[in-house]
Parts: C-alpha cells; structure tokens; sequence
C-alpha cells in the first residue's frame, strides 16, 4: 500500500527522507519540501527504503535532469536539483559530519564544482546477450546493466569507446559472459584494460579481434586481466600523464583523480599549503598524482605495487635522488611518530575508509604541516578530531566536487601545528 511523504531533507546516500507514523523513510529521486506518493519496501538501516510513484507537490528547486537514464542508471542520483542547492547541501555535508566530532573548522574555500563531459575515468560494465553486447552501467541497487548511448558526465572519448566496445567484444566474451572495461583517458589516448568477471583465455581470434578493437577506438593501449596481473595487448602509444616536470607511464587500470581540473585544483592546494617544504612525504600516495613534480625531496609509500613500480620508472627518468617510492601496508603498518619527524610536510590521500591507525602516529609527531585530501567526510571528520586532539589545527579547507550528481564529495584540507611554547616563556607565566 502506498504512502503519502512530506520529504524534509536529502540523506547522505542522496535519497529524499520522510517521517511519517513513527518511521523513517527513504525515497530517492525526491527533494525536501515536496510532497510525495511512494511504495514503501524493505528495511534499510534504521529506516524502510520506498519507490517513488508520484510528485505531488513539486519543489521550486526541482529541474528537468539532463540525462535520458536518470532514474534507472546507478551513476547519478541527484540531477533533479538546482545546482546551487546541491553544491550547498554537498558542502553542508563536510561541515555537519566536522561538527559531529567537534572539530573546530574555518571558513572553507569556495568549493570547485563539477561540470558535465568532464570525467576522465570510467568502468564500463560489458554483458554478452546473444548477438549484442550491452555496455554502460549497473542499474541503481541491481546487477542488471543499463545499455547507455551517451554518459553526461564522462569525457567525450569515453563515450565514443561505447560504440566500439558493443561492435568488437560480441567476438570475444561467450554467451552471458560479462566484463568491465576500466577506461582512462590519459595525456596520450584513452588506456583500457579489459577486466573478465570469471577468468577467459584468449584465443588467437580473441586476440586478434581485441587488436581490432584498439585500432578501431584509437586507442593508446589496451591491456587484458585484472589490475595486478594485467597483460598488454597493444600499445599503439604509450599512456603518459604529465604532473609539472614529471612524465609517468601509468599501469593498466590505474586509479586517477576523477576530473583533470580536480587533480590540478588539489595539485595547486598542495603546492600553496606545503610551501617549499624540503622533505615531503605523499601516504597513500597511488601513481603521485597530488605530489610528483614538486621542488624539494619525494618520498611516496603506496602498498599497490603496480602503482609503486610506475613511479620508480618516473623517478628513474627524472634522475637526481630527489623522488623515491616505498611499498608499504600503511593501515598494517603506518609510519610512525618517530620516522614522520624526517618531514616538513606530510600529504596523505587515503581510500574511503580513512586512515585513523596513520593519522594517530601523525598526532604524536612534530611534522609542522599535514595536507589531508579525503573523499569521505566521515572518516575525514574522525581523522581530523584526532589530528586536533595531538595539537593540530584545521586552517584550510577545500571541497570538491568530482563526482557530479552523486552523494559523494571530496575535499582536501590543511592541519598545522600550534606554535609551541619554550620552556622559558612557560615559566614566566
């Protein structure tokens, strides 16, 4: 039976919440003020999760979304509503999670916005049905793949690989078969690597059929298997990405920041807030995209050792000692206090989970200035309550939208130290 809403507020997944007869409710594709029918389903959290059936009253704030597969596609949950609004409600979301854990926060930096056509990696999710592949993405909460013609938010190359990958891997995946193609656009071309759900052997005519494929597309390189294990196939140019003096050569699959204008907004942060810090160190660092190309010496600890082993080869061509690179598990084993003291800045770009085992030794340390980019408020705002605790400040923050019309939202923030009284300026107060 379906239910009337008053929706009151946007919840942190995206979706409109309601309260009604005791309960909480959970529609998406809604915006507070409107009034809405709905088909409540299962349990979900501390609430029951609803499918819209109807706006009722419609808020002022609602806009026609600009893509066809707006509601079925999983990408995208929030392109009903104005702009202005959602950047506020994005930005509300890293003060609200800073207060919770009563971080003391600054005015923040004018938030850098997404905009469409500007995503510059892409999974692709591939399914052989009979004589066609479909090629797009997971429909919103199901395995089922929405087949897309054009993705608003993807740059155009990625969109004209759509084409050639439906045309070209109907030859190579068997019937029923699935896959992902994690597709980056590089400063030399589109690097796509061809990920099999379960394990395929490629056959001559596979192969050939996928060297087709990267002629076709123009593709700089197209690379088969899982990330650790990847196998090139064709490199018709090799995948470079430029960060200031710094060539890199990627590794298939490899994790770029979303949006070329994110990663330079984030590289310039962190140009301005370490300043001309002699001994930097990048934790969590991936292939260096926020840190390689700065003055100064380098030290980067990742744990993913294709990422590791792509910024050795950068170091190596760069020459001079002053970029190095160092595998380590930093959530098994952090640096500690004692080791961090070597720096004058330390940058830290952790997964979604945080980093609290590595911020605790940071606490304990005297490093002057900490640069934190983070893509979770949560954990950022758990993280910095322990940064404040060992004497730290939060002096700067931006937020970042690279991920346009989703829930999620980046940012990256600078902690400093207090200044810290002789011992003699103690005694004479």
């Amino acid at each position: 039976m379906s239910v009337t809403l008053d929706i009151v507020e946007i919840g942190a997944r995206g979706d409109g919440v309601a309260d009604a007869d005791g309960r909480r409710y959970f529609v998406p594709f809604t915006l507070p003020g409107e009034t809405v029918e709905a088909e409540p389903g299962h349990k979900r959290g501390e609430g029951i999760a609803a499918e819209l059936i109807e706006v009722l009253a419609p808020s002022r704030h609602r806009e026609a979304p600009p893509c066809a597969h707006f509601t079925v596609c999983g990408g995208c949950a929030l392109q009903h509503w104005r702009r202005d609004v959602y950047t506020a409600w994005k930005v509300g979301l890293i003060a609200r999670a800073l207060q919770q854990r009563g971080v003391a926060a600054p005015l923040f930096e004018p938030p850098l916005l997404g905009a469409p056509a500007e995503r510059r990696r892409v999974d692709f999710v591939l399914r052989r049905q009979g004589r066609r592949v479909l090629a797009g993405f997971h429909e919103r909460a199901a395995q089922r793949i929405v087949d897309v013609g054009t993705c608003v938010i993807a740059r155009p190359a990625l969109n004209a690989l759509l084409e050639p990958l439906r045309a070209v891997l109907v030859e190579v995946l068997p019937e029923g078969a699935a896959a992902d193609a994690v597709a980056n656009e590089t400063d030399s071309g589109l690097d796509v690597l061809i990920r099999p759900h379960k394990r395929l052997d490629l056959s001559l005519e596979r192969r050939q059929a996928l060297v087709n494929l990267a002629d076709r597309a123009d593709l700089a390189r197209l690379s088969w298997g899982d990330r650790t294990t990847a196998e090139p196939l064709v490199t018709r140019r090799t995948p470079l990405l430029a960060f200031d003096s710094v060539t890199l050569e990627p590794p298939p699959g490899a994790f770029l920041q979303a949006s070329k204008r994110g990663e330079q907004a984030m590289r310039a942060a962190v140009a301005a807030w370490t300043g001309d810090a002699p001994r930097l160190a990048d934790l969590f660092a991936g292939i260096g995209s926020l840190s390689l190309g700065r003055a100064g010496r380098l030290t980067l600890y990742e744990s993913d050792k294709p990422a590791v082993a792509a910024v050795d080869a950068a170091a190596r061509k760069l020459g001079g000692n002053r970029v190095s690179a160092e595998r380590r598990d930093l959530f098994r084993n952090p640096l500690t206090a004692k080791e961090l003291d070597a720096f004058e800045a330390v940058l830290l770009d952790p997964p979604r989970a945080g980093a609290l085992a590595q911020t605790l030794e940071l606490a304990r340390s005297k490093v002057p200035r900490v640069v934190y980019a983070s893509c979770d408020p949560g954990s950022f705002s758990r993280d910095a309550r322990a940064l404040q605790d060992g004497g730290y400040r939060l002096e700067k923050l931006l937020p970042v939208d690279q991920f346009l019309w989703s829930a999620h939202v980046e940012l990256i923030a600078l902690f400093a130290r207090a200044p810290l009284r002789s011992a003699k300026t103690a005694n004479r107060q």
